[in-house]
Parts: structure tokens; sequence; C-alpha cells
């Protein structure tokens, strides 16, 4: 059997020799577009290797120089729909080899397992177009000749169909042109028999078989041999007249035919035709007397016999001054024409002497010659002409002179410099564009519309592990793990025109993966045709493990906070809820009521403090959210006045507080928030203000469309903020140039500001002039509240037990400190709740099952097992769901209460608890009604007398001066150090002044401090 790989292997290579004989350009495409194989004259046509050419996409070929929005259209649109595609023109430059004119003839093709493919042959018609280009556009000359109706011309392409047909020669033979033209040649209206005995006279003349037809009509002038001759033309009418035709082979600029030119004249009207003749002399004058060029005619000697006023314009000589004294070589360059005459002598080899022979050598042996060299004015100043030289010759073919035709070519040359200045900038451009796109430390990409690489810089093959060669016309997903993804994204750019922060991860040769974000965008050429997409890759590994590590940290933080507020708020409990307990004891004397109130309110400070830094800490994360209470306006404006009172008095500032109309005392907002806002306002306005004052205004707007809204002005008469950081002013960590210059703050008090504006749903805004101050104001929406909500907070109810008409309630209380479950004993029993206590979860469940409380307080944190655990396991038992369960908690995070809820917790509350929500909360889950105490007829302890200006009167000036000091610089320590020195001589003002102290109102102890007629010991 014969092997057939040799088989197959010879027909492929009798097929490839088939195709490089095709004298034709052939390229074979498959479906994509890329090339299957060429031949032979392609490379050679376009200067091109095959590794430069197989493979890739057609429109990549050199560099670009095929994509051609014609060829685009050929191959995109017309071939698709027709299998056959023949005589498409293609007209471009190309940079190998200029500009070419291509017919395109396509055939698909069905190549078994190469499946379908184009055959694209490319016919160059390029010279073909340039004569029949330079046969329309011949000059005036030849135009007015051959529409002159006095004699007929007749010109034909190379084959004698007739192309031109004019005026002439319709009204001598009665055609009209669209007859004749590209249907006969001049044969066709000849005498037949002329014809043939033409053929036969020129055959035996020139020994050469010659075939009767319109080649016995040029066959002299096909060999360069001048032809008239008379013959008989025949009419449409069939009638006959003489004539005698001028037959002239035109040619291009290689010398070869590109068809005939056929003038006739009547015979018996050979007059009219010399008149034609002198007419077509007087054109030619015309032509000779244009001041757009030069026109020098020269005896053969080469002395000027004719200076038109074009070269008198360029020159600045009358006619009369050269005609019959000079040569052309006298008024050019005479180094220029040295250098030539050397040049000419190399290439010719011959000696060719400097001067005119060197201008006129090469038209006077028939050979044409256009040449550039510099003419010489008159006033000796020079410019560059571009000179056409010919040689007139006689009948005898005898020259008779020369004629020079020339234009300046100073604008020529002007734009050619310009034009290389503007390729030296291009050139300069590209190289500057390169390397900005080299020395971006992104990955940069180019795609084609489909995705295909066109570009990219060295960071992108880095980041792939490939070469530029490599990457490009490859797919752009193929380089990222997710090829899907990748291709999204480039569809995701054409359609919106931009992406941003577009996260892939890109792999390497060598397997490394690297996430990059892409920002990509969609490039246009100058028609605002789409062009393709351009991207940039930023490496994002860095930032997303530190992103991890963030997240890390603030999983931390808040596990580190949650810690902290339970193991603080779980001996605060205790702490409070103990002293609370005490509180109740009438046995207690006044002094132990104060210490135990000073227990109280330290507690609760503390208590602030802890919620204070979880506030920051939800403000970081973005959690922050709002806790609206009813509460006293007036109030919190005096608890202002009073912070910012020694400030201002220590600066010198006017300060004042005013609520303007009427603005309701009690409103409903986030007090806490509200506050901090007003702290952070008033805090730069205090801090920036050097002279005049701060004052703070308070109005309500009823008539807003919006609704109601608290307006607060604060003003101060500091320096003033510029526009520039106007703009700035609520950014984050971004602080004006005056807190630069004074060093102080972080850029975040006003940002945190309008962040708590916004969310309780206002608004902040600065009006500020330099110079002259700045007015803040914040618009918040008004909610009025009612004054039995603060009495009611103010006023929470002791409890002195359960109504006796209830049935008993059975408590259990889980928690692993004893304290705890101490203080809820204490709290519960002693009002009528039966009482059992847990000392973890797994202890909780177990006493469920046993005794089936009615309500069970459960801790969060405990061991064996936590109170998440206890919790779904108790509501997993039979009759587990009957049970309210009050999860109390030292964790403040809303995290974790949310999932206590979610667990099957009825309600929480948070350590330390005060007596009056914990007997709220479990009247509110279980029914469970309270006997009250009598407030009005409860006796409070002894409380010191309100001091007045004379309190102090008396009283020593150095024990007054220490006070004073302490007060001014905040130290309640040592101010509570000093009272209790005094409480011995003065126990009820010592009492009065503690108060104070605690109460933090250092304005009114200041006033005390100031106001008092004392005694100075130095005098007494």
């Amino acid at each position: 059997m014969m092997d057939e790989k040799p088989l197959v292997d010879e027909i492929q290579n009798y097929a490839q020799n088939i195709v490089d004989t095709v004298r034709e350009p052939l390229l074979i495409l498959d479906a994509t577009l890329r090339v299957q194989s060429a031949n032979r004259a392609f490379y050679q046509t376009f200067h091109v290797s095959a590794e430069e050419t197989e493979g890739r996409l057609i429109y990549e070929l050199g560099n670009g120089q095929w994509d051609i929005p014609d060829l685009r259209t050929l191959l995109e649109d017309i071939v698709p729909k027709s299998s056959v595609f023949d005589d498409f023109e293609l007209d471009h430059t190309f940079p190998a080899i200029g500009r070419r004119v291509m017919l395109l003839n396509a055939r698909k093709l069905q190549a078994g397992h190469h499946g379908e493919l184009l055959v694209l042959a490319m016919g160059d018609v390029t010279e073909r177009k340039q004569a029949e280009e330079a046969l329309r556009k011949g000059g005036a000359l030849q135009s007015a000749i051959f529409n002159s109706a006095n004699f007929s011309s007749i010109a034909t392409d190379e084959k004698g169909v007739i192309q031109i047909f004019n005026v002439g020669a319709e009204r001598m033979l009665g055609y009209t042109a669209a007859e004749v033209m590209n249907k006969i040649t001049p044969a066709d209206i000849s005498d037949p028999q002329e014809v043939i005995a033409r053929a036969k006279a020129l055959s035996a003349e020139l020994g050469t078989k010659i075939t009767p037809g319109f080649e016995a009509l040029v066959f002299k002038a096909a060999r360069g041999i001048e032809d008239i001759y008379e013959l008989t033309y025949i009419r449409k009418d069939g009638s006959r007249f003489p004539a005698v035709v001028s037959v002239t082979a035109l040619r291009d600029d290689q010398n070869a035919i590109i068809g005939y030119l056929l003038i006739g004249t009547d015979n018996t009207a050979r007059k009219q035709a010399e008149d034609a003749l002198l007419k077509a002399g007087a054109l030619q004058n015309a032509i000779f007397n244009s001041a757009n060029f030069s026109s020098i005619a020269t005896d053969e000697k080469g002395v000027i016999q004719i200076f038109n006023v074009g070269a008198e314009r360029m020159l600045g000589y009358t006619a009369a001054e050269v005609m019959n004294k000079i040569t052309p070589a006298d008024i050019s360059d005479p180094q220029e024409v040295i250098i030539r005459a050397k040049a000419l002598s190399a290439e010719l080899g011959t000696k060719i002497t400097p001067g005119f022979e060197a201008l006129v050598f090469k038209a006077s042996r028939g050979i044409e010659d256009i040449y550039e060299l510099t003419y010489i004015r008159k006033d000796g100043s020079r410019f560059p002409a571009n000179v056409s030289v010919t040689a007139l010759r006689d009948e005898e073919e005898g020259i008779i002179g020369y004629l020079l035709i020339g234009t300046d070519n100073t604008v020529r040359k002007q734009v050619e410099a310009e034009r290389m200045l503007l390729d030296q900038r291009v050139r300069d451009q590209q190289f500057y564009t390169r390397s900005l796109i080299e020395s971006n430390i992104d990955a940069l990409i180019t795609t084609d519309p489909r995705g295909i690489i066109t570009d990219v810089n060295k960071q992108m093959e880095a980041l792939t592990g490939c070469t530029r060669d490599e990457l490009i016309g490859a797919p752009f997903k193929d380089y990222f793990t997710d090829p899907e993804r990748a291709e999204a994204g480039i569809m995701l750019v054409l359609g919106e025109r931009k992406l941003t922060d577009y996260e892939l991860t890109a792999r390497a040769r060598d397997g490394k993966e690297t996430v990059v974000s892409y920002n990509a965008s969609t490039f246009h050429d100058r028609d605002r045709k789409l062009q393709g997409v351009f991207a940039a890759a930023r490496d994002v590994t860095e930032r997303k493990r530190y992103e991890q590590s963030l997240q890390q940290a603030n999983r931390a933080k808040s596990v580190f906070l949650a810690n902290m507020s339970h193991e603080i708020r779980t001996p605060m409990n205790a702490i409070l809820g103990f002293s609370q307990l005490m509180l109740r004891d009438q046995d207690l004397t006044p002094q132990q009521c104060q210490y135990l109130g000073t227990i109280n309110r330290s507690g609760e400070h503390l208590l602030a403090l802890i919620n204070d830094v979880l506030e920051m800490s939800k403000i970081e994360a973005g959690r922050t959210t709002l806790s609206t209470s009813t509460f006293d306006l007036s109030e919190l404006l005096k608890d202002l006045e009073m912070m910012f009172r020694v400030r201002t008095n220590e600066k010198k500032l006017s300060f004042s507080v005013e609520m303007i109309g009427d603005v309701p005392r009690y409103i409903v907002s986030d007090i806490n928030k509200l506050r901090q806002v007003f702290i952070n306002v008033l805090g730069n306005a205090v801090k920036f203000t050097e002279q005049g004052g701060i004052g703070v205004r308070v109005r309500a707007d009823r008539q807003c469309e919006a609704g109601p809204l608290l307006r607060v002005e604060i003003e101060d008469t500091g320096p003033g903020l510029s526009p520039e950081d106007q703009e700035k002013l609520f950014r984050h960590f971004e602080q004006t140039k005056t807190g630069q210059q004074t060093g102080t703050g972080t850029g975040l008090g006003l940002a945190i500001s309008k962040e708590f504006v916004c969310l309780m749903g206002g608004a902040i805004t600065v009006h500020s002039q330099v110079g002259k101050g700045s007015i803040f104001e914040i618009q918040l929406p008004l909610t009025e509240g009612e004054a039995q909500a603060i009495q009611a907070k103010a006023n929470a109810r002791h409890v002195l037990r359960i109504k006796s008409d209830q049935p008993t309630c059975r408590v259990l209380i889980a928690d692993d400190i004893d304290d705890n479950r101490q203080l809820l004993a204490q709290l519960l029993g002693p009002v009528g709740f039966e009482i059992r206590m847990a000392t973890n979860g797994a202890e909780a469940v177990e006493q469920f099952e046993q005794w089936r409380p009615h309500l069970i307080l459960m801790d969060f944190r405990m061991p064996v097992m936590d109170g998440h655990e206890a919790i779904r396991r108790i509501r997993a038992l039979p009759h587990g769901t009957l049970p309210k369960i009050i999860a109390v908690t030292a964790s403040a995070m809303d995290e974790n209460r949310q999932e206590l809820l979610e667990i099957g917790a009825d309600d929480f509350i948070s350590k330390p608890f005060r007596e009056a929500e914990l007997f709220e909360k479990i009247h509110a889950h279980s029914g469970v009604q309270y006997v009250y105490a009598d407030h009005s007829k409860a006796q409070a302890p002894d409380e010191p007398a309100e001091l007045t200006s004379q309190s102090l009167s008396g009283w020593p000036q150095e024990v007054i001066d220490p006070m004073r000091e302490a007060v001014i610089t905040a130290d309640l320590d040592q101010l509570l150090t000093m009272i209790d020195a005094v409480e011995l001589h003065d126990p009820g003002v010592a009492k009065g002044l503690r108060r104070l102290a605690e109460g933090f109102q250092y304005q009114k102890l200041l006033d005390l401090f100031s106001e008092g007629d004392f005694i100075d010991a130095a005098k007494a």
C-alpha cells in the first residue's frame, strides 16, 4: 500500500508551486482573516518575509499598513455575503512601496480539514491607472487640440479601443463619442481595403508580417517611427472623405505604450488644418507667457531665444536683458552645474563639460530629464527651482534648441522642510509617548474591539512573562485566571466607554499569579471611529494583603473592645448595683449617702467613657446609628456655656449663648451626637479666635416647606477661611492653613460633625471671609418633646414589692460571677420574686428542665456553656418556647446583641444596668405589677444650701486662691482635696462646693471665688 504522507506532501508542494507561478500577489486567509500562506509574488511585491506574514491577522501585516478601511469593508461586509467578488479597487499608499492601485478578487474555498479559506488575488493596475489619469489629464494645449472642431483627435488604449473621440471627429465622421468609445477601433471607421493594402506595404517595407487591422495603422508609431499617412475615413452615413492621419504612441513614465493618438484632417481642407495648428501655436504662446512658471527656449547652442513673463517674474530680468545674450547656465548656481556635470559623467560614462551642456545633455539624447537646481536672480538672491528640459527638433529630427520649463520650488522646499520638521516632531512625540508608556508603573495594554492585543508596555511583559511580539495579536483574555471575566471586562468598556477598579488575576507564563486592578476606556481615531480599548492594570497584591491585615486588625480591635467592655462592665455592674441597693438603707448617715452618690456618679461617668470609646469604634467602622431621646435643649446650652466660659474668659473674648424667638425647651434628637457637634464647632471657634468674641444663636424655623427646622448659628471673629480652605473643611484628615500653622488637631472634628449632622437628617454649612471671621450654620429637623418624658426619666420610681394579687414569678439567674448573681438576687428576692441561680449555661439548661422558670436572666459569657448555646438548647427543649429570656450582657456591640435576639432571647440588658431599667424590662415581658414607693413623702438627705456670693465671706484669701487655680486648670482631684480640708471649718459650704465640683459647674465656682469678701491674711 502506498505511503499517504509523501503523496499529501507532493500534492501540497504541487499546489504551492502553482500558486507561486501566479504573477499577481496572492493571499490565502482562514475564516478569522489570518494568513495561512502567500505566494512568491506577494512577498516580492510588498517586500516582506513568510515569517512576518503567515499566522498574522491581515490587518497587522507590515506593522498595521494593511489596516485599510476599504479592505475591512471588502473582507467584513462584502465577502461574507458572497463567495465570489471581482475587481474591488483598492487605492492605498504602502510605506515600503508607495502608492498602489490594486484590483482585488476574492474566492471562498472549502479546504477539507483546513475549513473555509479565502483566496485573495491582487492585480496591480497602478501604471494603467496612472496612464489613464495622464491621458485624461493632459495639458491645456492637448485639451484645446482635442476639443477643436477643425480636426479629429482619436485616442485609444494600448489595444486600439477608442477612449477619446473629440468634437472634430464627431463633426467629420458623424458619430457621437458615446457610439464609439470603448466599442470600436479606428480600423473600424477606415476603408478596409486601404487597411489591407497598408498592412501589405508595411510588411514589405519593414520585412515583417503585419496583420490587417488596427496594428497596420499604428505599427510604425509603436516602434517610435514618426508616421503620417493618408487613408479614407467612412462616415456613419456611409459617405467617405480623404484624411491625413498623424499617429503618435502615448507612453508612461517608464516609456511603456499606454495608447495611441490619431489626429486626422480632411485632406480637402489642409489649410484649415494649418490654421488649427497656428491656433495651437497661439495656445502654446499663452502657456509660454504664463506667470506661474518660467519658460525659457534656447537655440541649439543654448543661447536664450524666448524668456516668458513667468521667467521675468521669477528671475528679475527682462526678456531683452537675456535674449540672444546668455544661456540658462549663466543664471544657475555654478557649483551645482559643476556637480551635475560630474555626476552625469559618472552615470553615463562620458565626459560632460560643466556649463549649458550639463543642463541639457540627457534631453539632447532623447532622455526625459527633470532635475532640481538653484536659480540666481538678477539681484543676487537665490531660489530652488524644479526644471523640465525638452529638446526642440526640426522635421529631420535635428535639434534646433531646448525648452526649459521651471517652477519656483521655494514653497515646496519650505513644505518639505516643515514636513521634515513635523515628521521629526511626530517621531519625537512618538518617542515621548512611548517613554511615558514605558515609564508608567502600571501595566498598559491596548486591544482592538474584539479584545485582540495591539500594544503593550514593559510592565505588561513583566506581568505576563511574555515578550511584546508574543502578546501583540493574542487575545487579551488568555493571560488571566478567569478568561470569561476578562472578556466581560472588555465588553463592559465597549458598552460603557470606561471601567474603573475592575479586578482580575493575571497568570504569568511561569504560573505566578498577580491580582491587578484595571482602569480602562475606549479610544477613537480623528473621525471618532472606535479603534479599541486602552487599559491600565495596577498590581494590588500588596494592597489586598494590607486590606486583609486591616480587616484582621479591625476584627482584633472589635474583639478587644468587646472584651474590654465585658471586663469593665462586669465589675461596674456590681459597683453601681450594690451602691443603688445601699442607697435604699434608711439608716445611712447623710455623709454615707453622699459617698454612695459620689460612687454612683463616678461609675456613671466611667460608663459614659466606655460608651464614647465604643462610639468612636463605630464611627471608624461606618456603623454609627442614632439614639434619639427627649432632652432639655436649654440645659444642654447651659452646660455648653459653662464648659467654654472658662476658656473664653482666659482669652478675654466675649461669649454669648441665646435662644431667639419661640424655641421649644424639649426636643427629640440624639443628644450625645448633638453635644459633640456643638463642642467640635465651638472648640474650633475658641481655638482660632484671638480677639472679639463668639456667639451662639438658636432659632426655630417653622416656615420651611420640608418641615420645622432647628437653626443654630455659631459665629466667631477669628481669621476667617479662604475659598480653598472652605472646600477641604469637612474632609477627613485635612486641615486648613490656619490649623496647620497652629500644629494642633487631626482634621477629624468637623468631618465627624458633618457625619453626625447628616445622620440626624440635617446639614452644616459655613460662610466665611478672610480677616472677618466665620459663621457655621447647623440645620436639623425639629421634633418637639414632652416635659413628662424628662420628668419620668428623672423621677424613676422605687419598687417596694410585687402586688399581692399576682401568682409567684419564678426567675432563674445564670451568671458565672458571684457578685452579679448576688446583686440580681438582692434586687429581685426582697420584692417577691422566687429565685434560683446557675453558674454556667449547662446548669441553666438543667435548672430549666427541673424547675420550669417563668423568666431567665442569662449572662452572655460563661464557662462550660455560654449563653448562646444555653438559649439554643432551652428553646429546643419541650416547653422551651414558654419562658421569657432576657440576656444580661456586658458586651456593648450591637452585633452581639442582634445575635442574641436571633437565637431566641426576647430582650437584653447591658451591664451595668439601672435598677429601674431591670424592673421595667421584667414588667414588659412577664406582665408583673409592682407597688412603688411614694416620692412625695420621701425625705431627701440633707441637701447642701444654695451658695451665694456671701457664702464664702470671711474665708482667707490663701484658701480661695488655690481653689480658683484648681478650677481654672480643671484639676478636680486637687479641688476636692482642698474642699475636704475646709469641711470641718464650714461643713454646709463645703458640701455645696463639692456638689458644684462633682457637677462640673466650673463657671459658678469661679463666680463664687471672685465675688466674695475675702480676708487678706497678710494684712490682717
